[in-house]
């Protein structure tokens, strides 16, 4: 895993990374009724960017009186999550960390949940499954909301960027990240939970989140690659889509739960 490569990216795109992603409740909904039984919750949120998930995490689990540890190895990430939350009342529950996963700043068995949301392509799995089983409380909980490998094919981009998928190979399937959790003992897959979403948009937005990286997968084509794609990614658009101003597909994603035990 390149560091350097990940941290001049998130750096670059920092300022941008609110208005490019999309962030969906509805995976943060479902982990808050999985956590009805629960009383006050100790997490934290794993390469929490901005802070955009963890902004509703803060939200749906408001009656745990959560406190919730924003943990990202990008500074600048960081950053701007502390201009998100200032004056919004949530400081003395929401913590910011630069830290990375692969050396969480936690005492053994201190956590209730440890969340992690569009990231998990970016982590070494066994690393982040035993260091996460360290951390946890017995009982303890890890939710992963992600896209898989298979989904990815599927989505605006696998069908129509070129050479998308054959790019993007840090994706993982479900299965692959049930086989790295059963190697950490005490570690088990407890359920899994997929989403779909309809998703719109025009063709000209489309080609504003490629040349500004909404998805890392673009920094790894070369200049010259990206632009080539771009414009036989307008051009498939254009043959496929009636109305460039009103272009429509399905997203994928999943939410697994591993618990310790």
């Amino acid at each position: 895993m390149n560091t350097h490569y990940h941290s001049e990216h998130f750096r670059k795109i920092a300022p941008h990374y609110q208005s490019l992603r999309t962030t969906d409740a509805e995976p943060v909904e479902y982990i808050a009724h999985h956590l009805k039984s629960v009383a006050d919750i100790h997490a934290a949120d794993v390469g929490c960017g901005t802070g955009r998930y963890t902004s509703l995490l803060m939200q749906y689990l408001q009656d745990k009186t959560p406190i919730i540890h924003g943990i990202d190895y990008s500074i600048e990430m960081l950053k701007q999550m502390h201009t998100h939350f200032s004056g919004n009342g949530r400081g003395k529950a929401l913590r910011e960390v630069n830290a990375s996963y692969m050396k969480l700043p936690f005492k053994s068995e201190s956590l209730d949940c440890l969340f992690t949301f569009n990231a998990i392509h970016h982590f070494m799995p066994e690393i982040f499954f035993s260091e996460s089983a360290r951390v946890l409380k017995n009982g303890g909980y890890i939710f992963i909301y992600t896209r898989l490998r298979s989904q990815n094919s599927r989505n605006i981009w696998g069908r129509y960027f070129p050479l998308f998928n054959e790019k993007e190979t840090r994706l993982h399937e479900s299965g692959d990240l049930e086989r790295y959790a059963s190697k950490v003992p005490g570690l088990h897959w407890a359920q899994s939970q997929p989403f779909t979403f309809p998703r719109s948009s025009s063709a000209n937005s489309l080609l504003r989140l490629a040349k500004y990286h909404h998805y890392s997968t673009f920094t790894l084509y070369t200049p010259d690659e990206l632009d080539g794609a771009m414009q036989e990614f307008s051009e498939n658009l254009g043959l496929s889509f009636v109305d460039q101003d009103n272009i429509q597909w399905i997203d994928e994603n999943i939410l697994l739960v591993f618990q310790k035990e």
